[in-house]
C-alpha cells in the first residue's frame, strides 16, 4: 500500500505493468486466452485447403506447407485488424446519446443561481452519471461495467465512511457505514487531494479485496479522486469519488489524465455540493 501511494516501483515492475496495460487495453479481447482457441480453430480451417490438396496428391508437401502458412498469416492479420476496428467503434453512438441525457439532468439542477438542499442529491447523482458515461466511452466498456460512487466520511469521524451516492442504475447498496482504514480510497484521502489509480486490486493484500458494503467484489481497477471543501485553513478532504471497472488496467496510461481534464467541471461541482 505504501509503495502504491508513493509510486515507488522498480523498472521490472514498471515493465510488467506496461505489458499488462497492453494486454488488457490494446490487445483485442478475441485474442486473449478464451478467444485464442476460437481464433486458432477458425484460422486453421481457413488454411486447411492446401492440406486437403496434399492429401489427395494434387500438390507436394512443400507447396502445401508454404501455402497454408501464407493463408494462416494473412487470415490472422485481417482478423486482428477487424477486431481492433470493431472495438473502437462499438456502441459509441449509444454512449454519446446517454451522456447527453445525463448532461440534461445536470443542467436541470442549475435553474437558479444555487442548488436547493432538497435538489443536491439529484444533482450529485447526475454528476456521477456523467462521469460513468464518459469513462465508458474512453475505456470502451459496456453499460453496467463502470460504477461511480461518492464515498464520504461519517460526521466528524476520521475512520468511518459511507457510500453516499452511486450513478443512476447502479444497484450496489448505499448509506452503510463501515470502517475504512483498509481501503485504498481512505489511504489516498490521508495523503491529500491527488487522484490515484489502482491498476489491479488483486495486487494488493487480501483485506483490500473485501467490499466495504458487503457486496460482491467484481471490480479489479479503481480510479480514486479525493473530494474536498474549501475552509479558511485550505481544502479539507471530505471523501472521494470512486470509479471502478471489472477489467484490470482500465485506467492505465493517459486515461486517468483524460478523465481529470475533461471532467474537471463535474468534479468541481461535486466538491461544491458536498
Amino acid at each position: 500500500m505504501e509503495a502504491w501511494l508513493a509510486d515507488d516501483f522498480g523498472r521490472p515492475f514498471r515493465a510488467r505493468r506496461y505489458l499488462k496495460g497492453f494486454y488488457y487495453n490494446r490487445l483485442p479481447r478475441d485474442f486473449r486466452f478464451a478467444g485464442v482457441l476460437h481464433w486458432l480453430a477458425k484460422t486453421s480451417l481457413a488454411s486447411s485447403a492446401p492440406a486437403v490438396a496434399f492429401y489427395y496428391g494434387s500438390v507436394g508437401s512443400a507447396t502445401a506447407a508454404i501455402t497454408a502458412a501464407a493463408i494462416f498469416g494473412g487470415h490472422s492479420i485481417v482478423s486482428f485488424l477487424d477486431r481492433m476496428s470493431k472495438d473502437k467503434a462499438a456502441g459509441s453512438s449509444e454512449r454519446q446519446a446517454e451522456m447527453m441525457v445525463r448532461l440534461g439532468d445536470l443542467l436541470n439542477g442549475f435553474k437558479g443561481k444555487s442548488v436547493a438542499s432538497s435538489d443536491r442529491d439529484d444533482v450529485i447523482r447526475a454528476c456521477l452519471g456523467i462521469l460513468e458515461n464518459y469513462v465508458r466511452m474512453i475505456t470502451l466498456s459496456k453499460k453496467g461495467d463502470i460504477s461511480v460512487s461518492l464515498v464520504l466520511f461519517v460526521g466528524a469521524s476520521s475512520t468511518k465512511m459511507k457510500v453516499r451516492h452511486r450513478n443512476a442504475g447502479n444497484d450496489r447498496p448505499t448509506n452503510r457505514e463501515f470502517p475504512a482504514t483498509h481501503l485504498a480510497g481512505y489511504r489516498a484521502c490521508q495523503r491529500g487531494t491527488e487522484p490515484r489509480v489502482v491498476h489491479d486490486l488483486r495486487e494488493f493484500p487480501r483485506e483490500a479485496m473485501v467490499s466495504p458494503t458487503q457486496s460482491a467484489v467484481t471490480y479489479r481497477s479503481i480510479f480514486i479522486v479525493p473530494v474536498a471543501s474549501q475552509t479558511n485553513d485550505g481544502p479539507k478532504v471530505k471523501g472521494f469519488v470512486s470509479i471502478d471497472s471489472p477489467r484490470p488496467y482500465a485506467f492505465y496510461g493517459n486515461r486517468s489524465n483524460m478523465i481529470m481534464v475533461t471532467c474537471e467541471p463535474v468534479f468541481s461541482r461535486i466538491n461544491e455540493l458536498i
